[in-house]
Parts: C-alpha cells; sequence; structure tokens
C-alpha cells in the first residue's frame, strides 16, 4: 500500500503552519508587503505562509511560498461585493514577484511583481518596488504601480502604453498585451520594529481605487491605511489595520519552512556502533558452509532492525559478501535507512564479510542497491567528513527483481492482511466557492498480499460533515462529464467504494520497472491500467509511458457502471534539473474526456521530504468549451509527517491548492504510480540526503 497517508491532512496544515518565521510580514494580499501593498522583500528560501484576511465585504485566503531565493508565488481566492446589497463574487488569483535586486548597503532592495498574473481577475496589477532600512528599525518602501495598483492618482503610462485593454473573456489565460499598460501610479509606506518584541507598526499611501468594491457599497474615504503586525510566536502573526477612513482589516498568517523541521530530527533510538576488526581478526569462511547459520544471523538482524521498522525481505550471506532486500517501513529519509542497516551488518556479521549490498524495497518493488565495503564504514565512522567520505566510497547499482542463485533466505509474509480505520480532513484549501472548507471523512484501508509484488486493496469511506449529496447534476459542460459531476460521487449519508483493486508491481529489467492494476481504480472510473518506466539510476531523466481503459462508475451503486467508456494514457519524461531540488514532467496523450494535449509540472523537492509542485494543462479543447479558467492548471503540497514530529514516520499527507472540477485535461486518479514510488531513491536524492547516513 502507498505510504501517503491522505487522512493526516489536518496534521499536515497544522504543522505546514508552524515553524520559523521570516523577520518580513505577511499584508492582506498574503505576500510580503505592508498593509496592503507590495514591498520589495522576500523571505527566508523555501518559507510557506497561510493567511486569511478580512475587510469590509472582501475576504481573502491566500497561500504564499518562497519557490526560490529571489521568486516568491502567491495563490489566494478572494470574494467581494459587485453590487450593493448583492451577492459576494469569488475570485482565483496567482502573483509572481522577482527580486532582482537585494537590500545592499546603500542599495535598496527592488523587485518587480504581477498581481493576479493571468490578469482576468479585478486583481490584475503589476508594480515595480523599492525597499530601503534606514535604520532604529524603519523600512520605507516606494513604488510604481500599474491596472489596479494605477488606478488612483495615476498619470499617464511612462513607457507609452496608454490603453490597458480589457480581459480575454473566458479568462485564466496569460494576458501579455495588458502588463504594464494603462495608467500609472505611485505607493508608498513605512514599517516601524518598535522596541516591543514582535510588534511592527505600518503606515501607507495606497494608489489601489477599489474601484469594484466600490461599486458595491464599500467606502474608500482615503488613499491612507494604519495598521500594526504582531508576531505571537515564530509561527503565528496577527495584523490589525485602519483602512481607507472608513473600516477595520485583519489579518491572521500562519508560516512554516520545510528546511526548519519543527521536531528535533535526531530523537529515537541510536544507531548501532562502528567497531573496526582487529588486525588479527579471523578471516576464515567455513562457518559459511553451514546453511543454518544465514538462518541464525539473518534472524539476529531482524530483531536488530526491527526496532527502526526495517524487514529483511530476502538476504544471501556468504564468506565474504552479505546481500540484503530490505523494506523500510518508518525511516523517512532512505540515506538512514542504509545506514542503519550497514551499522548492524558492521557489528553482527564474521570478520570475513567485506562487501555489503543493501537494496530497498518499496511497496514490493526492488528499487536501489547500495554497494558499500565494511573496510571503508571503519575508516570513516569517526572522521569529520564521514558523509563525504561514504557517499565517494558508495556504488548505487540499478537493483535486480530478487537476489539470484542457490541458498537465498526468502521472509514467509508474518502479517498478509493489513488495515486502518480513522478520521480525516480532505482539505480544499482554495476553494472557489468557499476559500478554506474542512470536511470531515471516516476511511477504512484494507490489503493482502498474496505474493511479492502482488496484492489487494481497497478504500471506502463516508463523510460525517460536509459534501452533502447532490443527486441531480448541475455541471452544462459540452465534453463527457469525466469531473464536473464528481459531486454525485459524493455522499453526506451513504458509504463510498473509493478503490479496490489487485495490483502487480514487478522488474523486467534491473532499471525497467512495471506496474498492472485492475479493478475500481477511483471514485468515477473503474478498468484496467498499465505503465512501464524506464529510470538508470545514474540518469537525471526517466521515461514512462501509461495506458488505461476505463468506463465511469455509477452515481450510487458501487459496482454498477455507465456507458461512457474511454482509452486513455500518456507518454512521460521525468527530469530531475539539479537545480534548487526543481524537477520537471512533461506528460502527453489522452485525456478522460478523449481530449489529446500534455501537461507540464514544475515542482520543487527537499531533502526531507517536502514537495511544492505547480502544473498547466493544454489539450485540444477550447477556452469556451473548457469553461472557467480556459484550460487546467494546479498547485499541490506534499509534506512528510516527520518534519513535525519527535519520532521516525514515512507518511506524507497531499494538500490540493485551486483544485478544477472542469472536464478537459484530467487524468485518472490512480494509486501507485511508479516514478512517485522510486523518486526518492534516484541518485541525485539520495545523495542530497546522504548526511543522514550516518545519524
Amino acid at each position: 500500500m502507498s505510504r501517503r497517508a491522505t487522512s493526516t491532512a489536518a496534521l499536515a496544515v497544522l504543522l505546514a503552519t508552524a515553524g520559523g518565521a521570516a523577520a518580513q510580514s505577511y499584508n492582506l494580499y498574503g505576500r510580503p508587503g505592508l498593509i496592503d501593498l507590495p514591498s520589495a522583500e522576500s523571505f527566508d528560501d523555501a518559507q510557506i505562509g497561510a493567511t486569511f484576511s478580512g475587510f469590509g465585504e472582501t475576504r481573502r485566503t491566500s497561500v504564499n511560498f518562497q519557490l526560490l531565493p529571489r521568486v516568491n508565488g502567491t495563490l489566494r481566492v478572494s470574494t467581494i461585493r459587485d453590487v450593493p446589497g448583492g451577492p459576494n463574487v469569488s475570485d482565483r488569483s496567482f502573483d509572481l514577484q522577482f527580486q532582482l535586486l537585494e537590500e545592499d548597503g546603500w542599495m535598496p532592495g527592488l523587485a518587480l511583481g504581477f498581481q493576479d498574473l493571468l490578469g482576468d481577475g479585478p486583481y490584475g496589477a503589476e508594480y515595480l518596488v523599492a525597499t530601503k532600512t534606514v535604520g532604529a528599525g524603519f523600512t520605507l518602501s516606494g513604488g510604481l504601480g500599474f491596472g489596479r495598483l494605477g488606478s488612483d492618482g495615476g498619470f499617464g503610462n511612462p513607457f507609452g502604453l496608454d490603453t490597458r485593454p480589457d480581459p480575454t473573456v473566458p479568462g485564466g489565460r496569460v494576458q501579455g498585451d495588458r502588463y504594464f499598460r494603462g495608467d500609472a501610479a505611485f505607493f508608498g509606506g513605512v514599517a516601524w520594529e518598535t522596541p516591543v518584541d514582535g510588534l511592527t507598526l505600518k503606515a501607507e499611501y495606497s494608489s489601489d481605487a477599489y474601484e469594484d468594491e466600490v461599486a458595491g457599497g464599500f467606502d474608500r474615504a482615503s488613499p491612507f491605511n494604519f495598521g500594526a503586525t504582531y508576531a505571537v510566536n515564530d509561527s503565528v502573526q496577527l495584523s490589525a489595520a485602519y483602512m481607507y477612513g472608513s473600516t477595520v482589516g485583519v489579518s491572521l498568517s500562519f508560516t512554516g519552512n520545510p528546511l526548519k523541521p519543527l521536531a528535533p530530527q535526531d530523537l529515537g533510538a541510536g544507531p548501532a556502533p562502528v567497531r573496526a576488526r582487529a588486525a588479527n581478526a579471523p578471516m576464515g569462511t567455513a562457518w559459511a558452509d553451514n546453511p543454518q547459520n544465514q538462518d541464525t544471523l539473518v534472524k539476529a538482524l531482524g530483531e536488530a532492525y526491527a526496532p527502526d521498522g526495517i524487514i529483511i525481505e530476502q538476504a544471501k550471506i556468504t564468506g565474504t559478501e552479505a546481500e540484503l532486500y530490505v523494506r523500510n517501513t518508518a525511516i523517512q529519509r532512505e540515506a538512514k535507512a542504509i545506514g542503519r542497516v550497514a551499522r548492524v551488518l558492521a557489528l553482527a556479521l564474521p570478520p570475513s564479510v567485506e562487501t555489503f549490498r543493501i537494496t530497498l524495497v518499496e511497496d514490493g518493488l526492488a528499487i536501489r542497491t547500495a554497494e558499500i565495503k565494511r573496510s571503508d564504514m571503519e575508516a570513516q565512522v569517526d572522521t569529520p567528513d564521514a558523509s563525504l567520505k561514504s557517499w565517494q566510497t558508495t556504488g548505487l547499482l540499478d537493483a535486480r527483481g530478487r537476489i539470484a542463485g542457490e541458498n537465498v533466505w526468502t521472509r514467509e509474509p508474518e502479517e498478509r492482511f493489513t488495515w486502518s480505520f480513522g478520521p480525516s480532513i480532505p482539505l480544499n484549501l482554495l476553494d472557489q466557492d468557499d476559500g478554506f472548507r474542512p470536511d470531515l471523512l471516516l476511511t477504512a484501508n484494507a490489503a493482502y498480499q498474496v505474493a511479492p509484488g502482488l496484492s489487494v486493496s481497497g478504500s471506502a469511506s463516508r463523510f460525517l460533515v460536509g459534501e452533502a449529496q447532490q443527486d441531480v447534476s448541475t455541471s452544462t459542460s459540452p465534453l463527457p462529464r469525466v469531473r464536473s459531476d464528481s459531486d454525485l460521487y459524493y455522499s453526506g449519508r451513504d458509504v463510498s467504494l473509493d478503490r479496490l483493486t489487485a495490483d502487480w508491481v514487478f522488474k523486467p529489467a534491473p532499471a525497467v520497472y512495471a506496474r498492472l492494476t485492475g479493478g475500481v481504480l477511483e471514485r468515477m472510473f473503474t478498468g484496467v491500467s498499465g505503465e512501464l518506466l524506464f529510470a538508470p539510476v545514474n540518469s537525471d531523466l526517466a521515461l514512462g509511458a501509461e495506458l488505461n481503459y476505463v468506463r465511469q462508475r455509477d452515481y450510487n451503486e458501487p459496482f454498477a457502471l455507465l456507458d461512457y467508456e474511454v482509452v486513455t494514457g500518456h507518454g512521460s519524461l521525468y527530469w530531475d534539473t539539479g537545480y534548487h531540488g526543481i524537477e520537471a514532467q512533461l506528460d502527453a496523450g489522452r485525456y478522460l474526456a478523449g481530449d489529446w494535449g500534455a501537461t507540464v509540472s514544475l515542482g520543487r523537492s527537499f531533502a526531507n521530504g517536502w514537495n511544492v509542485r505547480g502544473y498547466v494543462t493544454r489539450t485540444d479543447v477550447s477556452f469556451d468549451d473548457f469553461g472557467e479558467g480556459s484550460y487546467a492548471k494546479g498547485f499541490e503540497i506534499t509534506m512528510p509527517l516527520r518534519w513535525g514530529l519527535p519520532f521516525e514516520n514515512k507518511s506524507e499527507a497531499r494538500v490540493s491548492l485551486l483544485p478544477s472540477e472542469n472536464d478537459g485535461g484530467a487524468r485518472l486518479d490512480i494509486e501507485g504510480r511508479l516514478y512517485e514510488r522510486i523518486k526518492d531513491l534516484d541518485r541525485r536524492s539520495l545523495e542530497d540526503g546522504w548526511s543522514a547516513f550516518w545519524q
């Protein structure tokens, strides 16, 4: 079964919003800034923040991420009132800010920003802003704004681009012909870090006329805002401000950093010591001629590994070599698991055994083999640069599917049937209608291991709170309704069968992985799925292919089917760029609605398991037929629970941001795709985390 624990999404959110905070505070847009305006400051690399803010009839829910040291991004869902007494209108937007210059001596920091990068909503704006610390805790910011930030006190466009065209309809597309066009205006402000610990006072002059809000009844009586931000601790910021001469605004921000674990990472059982063999140690190998000695050694090794959650699947021990296939069920950093296995081998095996081959097995797949010389470990263990030396002397190989030869010890499954049951909170963090909408779900999971690599597993759930049953489709999509009818598959009363599949994973060759899956694949589709992946250990590139035949499930009967069927599949290219953990993925093929196109994904992975990923999908579906957003796009954050727990744990939680339920560009939601199983064990990932080898 997959180690991803969607049932821990609630805990993930709590942990993701804790940790070391940056000195710079979040503004009401959920990005670095003053009160309502941006500044040229940036957060610590990889900083993540969630902000909930509001004033008058405006509500904003934002997630900010320091994508790279000089690139900051913000996802936001906002609601405003567009006519007096009328309903609130929801808007999604995505901001990007690039720090062109860092503050240095007399030189101010300088940033270029795009507010609502797609430019089709009420928040579309571009700006150039400078920030300078002038001493005694004072920071001055000033900028030139366009679009929304050029709507009050504006003057002629400095580039001669006086006309700002209306957004293209339907929206959701890059609107490059609008950038830096129309009137421009100056804005600015000051922030003072007071002697009171954590308290910052702010004042600003805004060039935002709030035209849409004023049309909805908002009173913008003044361009000046005055406020205060108080850092309750390193994780929480509270802000309040008197806004535009007429109302009070408040915000609450939570912040954390994947590079700064919430919980200490060195708690738990310590590693076994590494003791050098004596110079006169007996090197005879006659002991290996007795098969019972291998059984005795493997049993003792298994008992030694049990506290770390490491299980021996196969083993072969000769007079000079030990080869182990192990399953790591608890240790989040794979390099640490390899080190724990090697330490025990060095302590427990007879002196004649010099070579250790340790293969990590994930969900029945033998993925990577680490070849380690015992003499190297003995020479390195107490040296200052032990991690670097051990990496340089460890050989990484593409693992064979099984240990070859005779006299191979194979574990008999002690517990073929496993199950779990508990509550979860599926989190829709940036919902178009609700902004932030947690539900309460009861989920049951079960799996039965038929043979190595072959299993049957399933999942069922029931909503206790949220997701009321919808009996009639409200979709008006002209495409096959492969996602727009998804609400029909969620029930507030009935137990829903989410998945029930037979899965076989195997290795046709050392660098080739294969998967066959059949059954109820997800909430909306049943069928068969096959996948191949070519991923050599020494390459930053991997190639994959997936082919599926599926039929749409009935809304109410768990095993009944509707008439819609489709063959769908993709070819995939995976690239680990080696730059700040950035990974790129290209998938091209046929989607669930029968449309053809491609998906481009960019993600940033961290050695401790965090991953932030954004994707866009463009197919042959026209913008008009696709509907809102024009094409599929979204973001995901995956967090390892080990980051926030004082003990080892391999579970992960995933939070989706700006999810789409359009029919165009929709893919199957298949559990356990191959690249997700193996990507943490490629050469670069292991190298980035190899400092944990000796822990």
